[in-house]
């Protein structure tokens, strides 16, 4: 191979890197090794297209996986469960109250430079400040209700757990391998 000059001469030499232990053992490997790096700049030119095309394939299969998972339910399948979520973000309702609360009555100068340091889109860390509010005595929902809000976004999104993570819900973990979360 002198270059790469089609995506789908990308695609094909994708299948060997896919299947190979070592890169520099394939096709693909012993090209960029012995290509100058101005000829590499031009190859990269189809290997992004190839990129592009297979996140386009994947992002695809996902809409129909979410469309399927809306209509019939969360399913697992091989220590996978694909579920749809409304994501969501939490916002400080004013920055400002929460600083005074957090840090006392330091002069609204402070403050002030405090949120200009943080920015727009700073929000706490929720279980430090559950954490602080417990050693205060206070309630964590009452202290997250007055300071925070919480925005869902408009549309569903596949969700998609693998089981074998540490950070996988104990439901999902649970459920049955072929095992469907039917929708009421």
């Amino acid at each position: 191979m002198e270059q790469i000059y089609s995506t789908q001469e990308a695609l094909d030499l994708a299948k060997e890197v896919y299947d190979a232990d070592d890169i520099e053992n394939t096709e693909v490997g012993e090209f960029v090794m012995k290509t100058k790096a101005e000829d590499l700049v031009l190859a990269r030119i189809p290997m992004r297209n190839a990129e592009d095309s297979t996140k386009v394939m994947k992002n695809f299969a996902d809409d129909y996986i979410k469309k399927d998972v809306m209509e019939k339910g969360t399913f697992k399948l091989n220590d996978t469960v694909f579920h749809t979520t409304k994501p969501y973000k939490y916002e400080v309702f004013s920055r400002q109250n929460f600083f005074k609360w957090l840090l006392g009555d330091i002069g609204d100068d402070k403050i002030e430079l405090i949120c200009a340091v943080v920015g727009g889109t700073f929000v706490p860390k929720l279980r430090a400040l559950d954490a602080i509010t417990e050693l205060r005595g206070g309630k964590p929902q009452v202290i997250r209700d007055t300071f925070l809000g919480k925005v869902e976004e408009e549309n569903k999104r596949l969700l998609i757990i693998n089981c074998n993570s540490a950070s996988a819900p104990k439901w999902a973990q649970e459920m049955e391998d072929g095992e469907r979360f039917e929708r009421s």
